[in-house]
């Protein structure tokens, strides 16, 4: 399995960082190249299918179940949501950034 990411995005940096310290055996990250833009993370299944945004956060839990540990100090009944509302607030955040810089993010605008 293999997630793309914006690697100008210091959120997509840090997050695509953190799967790789914790959850490398189980997913590789790839930063897209230099001046390619994805509105939402990227990711390519085993099976070569390719998911984008909500859908793939989906698949991550549901293929890498390890993905919830990083919200260790909620029940475990409130992970999933916590993962997704990360998600939420990370497109948010990121649309900003590039805001802020002036820069255009391709499709986000």
């Amino acid at each position: 399995m293999k997630l793309y990411f914006d690697s100008n995005c210091p959120l997509c940096k840090s997050f695509a960082g953190l799967l790789k310290k914790h959850l490398e055996s189980e997913i590789e990250t790839v930063p897209l190249p230099q001046g390619e833009f994805t509105q939402d993370f990227k990711l390519e299944l085993s099976n070569g299918e390719i998911l984008q945004g909500k859908d793939a956060i989906d698949a991550l839990e549901k293929y890498v179940p390890k993905i919830k540990d990083f919200f260790w100090m909620l029940p475990e009944a409130y992970k999933s949501q916590a993962l997704r509302g990360t998600y939420i607030l990370g497109k948010f955040w990121r649309k900003f950034f590039y805001f802020l810089r002036g820069k255009n993010c391709g499709e986000c605008g």
